[in-house]
């Protein structure tokens, strides 16, 4: 370990080539908590710093772009090391790559922690919509955004709009398709205007199977008048138990709306 360094920049002349070469960097040198990355979360360093072999240590992952050092993976070893160090600088292993854009780098950093089965889904599909390479998480963000809810995989704040469901979510699009998937969307906003109870994953399946079933039948325009009487928590709270969670809420919000009366009535057409 080493006294501490002004921080430098890549110098002119130094040429990397991919695959990445081996070398040292000072950890004042690195760059992490980009935008595809998970958040260092301290207990995972406490128990690195207790667990420590110098001997286990494998180079950080370095991208070399725009005149910096991007940590790809290993931010939390990073952070273990400038800790046991009592927050001076380290000499570090590192793999550095050039040549990378920044969606390169969102694509490795997935495909690395992939392997380790390190990330959640939402942390996973983060990184995959950073690097932009999986075009059904790619469509299913835009339709998300462009009517007008947050899609919630990293930052959280419970605000109305904002999606957290995210197995619901893609369940409901492949179930529904672009179309049906948008109406879905459309559905929900107009009816319940982001309330965070209507957007858990139980309304959303139950929301998704209801509309697969009545797709041709159902009035948009009547759901939403008579379905905006009712608090999402009065059709959770109705749905029983005896069947799976998106039968049960489809169940449900089907008897909702033909409780509301003025119109057609919806047949019972779920298969258990």
């Amino acid at each position: 370990m080493s006294g501490k360094k002004s921080k430098s920049q890549p110098q002119e002349g130094v040429k990397y080539r991919n695959p990445g070469v081996a070398g040292f960097l000072s950890t004042n040198q690195l760059t992490s908590g980009l935008r595809y990355q998970r958040p260092v979360e301290k207990k995972d360093v406490n128990k690195l710093i207790r667990e420590w072999d110098p001997r286990k240590l494998t180079p950080i992952v370095v991208s070399v772009r725009e005149g910096k050092f991007n940590v790809v993976d290993g931010q939390h070893r990073v952070e273990a090391m400038r800790r046991m160090a009592k927050g001076k600088d380290v000499s570090i292993p590192c793999l550095i790559y050039t040549g990378m854009t920044y969606a390169d780098e969102a694509a490795l950093y997935a495909e690395l922690d992939r392997g380790r089965k390190r990330l959640t889904l939402p942390q996973s599909l983060n990184a995959m919509m950073e690097a932009g390479t999986d075009p059904e998480i790619m469509e299913v963000k835009r339709l998300t955004e462009g009517a007008g809810f947050v899609w919630a995989l990293v930052k959280r704040t419970g605000q109305p709009f904002e999606i957290e469901a995210t197995r619901a979510l893609i369940s409901a699009y492949r179930l529904l398709g672009v179309a049906g998937f948008s109406r879905l969307l459309e559905l929900v906003a107009g009816t319940w205007h982001g309330a965070p109870s209507s957007l858990k994953a139980s309304m959303l399946s139950g929301m998704a199977l209801f509309l697969k079933t009545y797709e041709a039948e159902l009035n948009d325009r009547a759901f939403i008048r008579r379905l905006s009487n009712l608090e999402p928590e009065e059709i959770i709270q109705a749905s029983r138990v005896e069947y799976s969670a998106a039968l049960r809420f489809a169940r449900t919000i089907r008897d909702c709306y033909n409780a509301q009366g003025g119109g057609q009535e919806l047949p019972y057409r779920f298969k258990r």
